[in-house]
Order: C-alpha cells, then structure tokens, then sequence
C-alpha cells in the first residue's frame, strides 16, 4: 500500500539492525493500521520494540497477540478538548483513553508533547499516567513540519523555564516514572549534550534513510543500498561524528533559544555541512 513499507523490505531491515540497534520504534501514522504490524513484532523478537500509536482503532484482540517484547507508546497532547484540538479530530481523546484501558497489563509509555495548551494540565496528566502504571515522557517541540508555520503553539522562553524546573524538580523528588527530552543548554554542556537521540536513524515510507525523524537531510535509501551500508557511510560524516560526541565542538552560550539545541545547532550544523547521500 503506498505511504507503507512492505513487510519483506521490513524483515529486511530487521535482519541488519541487528549489528546495530538492541531497539527498533515502529511509528506512523498509525502502525496498527499496517497489516503485518503483529508478525513483524514477533519476527523481531531480539528487540524491544516500542509502537507509537495514537490509540486510533486498537482492537483486544491486536493487544493481546503482541509479544512480550513489546511497549506500546501512546501520544498524549493534553486532556479531553485539548488533545482533541492538537490533534485536528473531536472523538480523539475518548479513543486513545479506551485503547490505553485495553493496554492495562502491558509495558506502556505516555509521550506528550510540550506545547503551550498543555502546560496548564501537566500534573492531571502526571495523575492519568500513574493511574495507568505508564512511564510518562515529556517531548520538547521541535519546530520543524507544521510547527514552523504555527508559532503560536510553541512555548516562549518564560515558558520553557518554568517548565523545565518543574520536570526537573519533579523528577528529582518523587517521580521516578517521569522523563523528559526537554534539555536546556548550559555551560556544563560544552563538553557535549547527552543527546537522547545519539545512535538513531529514521527510515520513511520512501525508504529514505535520515538522522532522526524530524531532521531534514538524507543519508540514503534503502531501496537502493542496504542499511548497513547507509549507516556504515553516515558514520563517517562529520555530522553523524559530531552528534555522537554531543555537538561538543558546536555548543556555545549565546543560543536565541537554549531549549531549541535541534535546529540551532543539530540541524543548523548539518545545514552547513551539506549532509545528503542519496
């Protein structure tokens, strides 16, 4: 179907992560609605394998035929109407609420994202993931895609450091299950970022194979070489080499923004350094 690798060129890609990952993320879309979703998670049984799904049509039955290896990621972008209204659909947050119930006994993780409509319901979320017994991670927006001609939903800086110190605080004091990607560029960081991100690779429906799945540039295709070769080839970049040291060699002080390292120093570095393999 296209917008959908097919599962042969997917049990491809499985077999060659092998020498380089211990974790694969199937993600959309919607996985769940790709027909092959449950044979690939069993085919990749030496993987912990993370779905992320925005609970969208999840039936019992597809729950219960995961394997052990399995956690399922939900997308939370706020409570009720405001998750509704992040997500362009009326019904969402009622459908994802249902698919999380199903998941009761499963390995679960809550990712929300940080934007400005969400900040007032933080710790009624932090109360619905440890209903859930689910491990709750708060994702930084990056603006790449539509954020970047939607400015109004992204936090300011004001926003960001009140933020940042209440997950920090949070998570210092009580809430174990707590975890953030939302990281803000100090001094202590010139020796290199502890980058969430390091060793990751994306690969779309095309086959194009890029740093992550926000970032701009390719670093080849899987429909015409293998994945060992792309990475093998990207590992030799400057960038690839840089991202794995942190950006050590590119931090600097004087950020516009010290919560947005993404774009001004990940994506900017490989701006300049004219990254692109195809």
């Amino acid at each position: 179907m296209e917008g959908e690798l097919p599962k042969n060129k997917l049990m491809q890609m499985i077999d060659e992560a092998h020498d380089y990952f211990d974790a694969i993320i199937f993600s959309g879309g919607e996985p769940f609605l790709h027909p092959d979703l449950i044979e690939l998670t069993h085919y990749a049984k030496d993987f912990v394998v993370f779905i992320t799904t925005t609970g969208y049509s999840i039936s019992r039955e597809q729950i219960e035929a995961l394997p052990g290896n399995v956690v399922l990621v939900f997308g939370l972008d706020g409570i009720g109407d405001v998750h509704d209204r992040y997500r362009g659909k009326t019904g969402a947050y009622k459908q994802l609420l249902h698919s999380i119930e199903q998941a009761q006994d499963r390995p679960k993780e809550i990712i929300v994202t940080l934007w400005k409509g969400v900040l007032p319901q933080i710790d009624e979320i932090i109360e619905l993931a440890e209903k859930y017994r689910a491990l709750l991670h708060f994702n930084a927006l990056i603006p790449v895609g539509r954020a970047k001609n939607n400015f109004e939903i992204l936090l300011n800086r004001e926003e960001n450091e009140e933020v940042y110190e209440k997950l920090k605080g949070l998570r210092v004091n009580r809430e174990a299950f707590l975890v953030t990607d939302l990281h803000k560029v100090t001094e202590k960081d010139l020796g290199g970022i502890d980058l969430f991100c390091k060793g990751r690779y994306s690969i779309n429906p095309s086959g194009e194979v890029r740093p992550c799945e926000f970032h701009h540039s390719v670093l080849g295709n899987i429909f015409k070489e293998s994945l060992s070769g792309i990475i093998e080839k990207a590992r030799k970049t400057d960038f690839i080499k840089s991202r794995k040291e942190g950006f050590k060699k590119q931090v600097r002080l004087d950020l516009r923004n010290p919560f947005d390292y993404h774009t001004e120093i990940c994506h900017a570095l490989a701006l300049k350094s004219r990254l692109g393999m195809q």
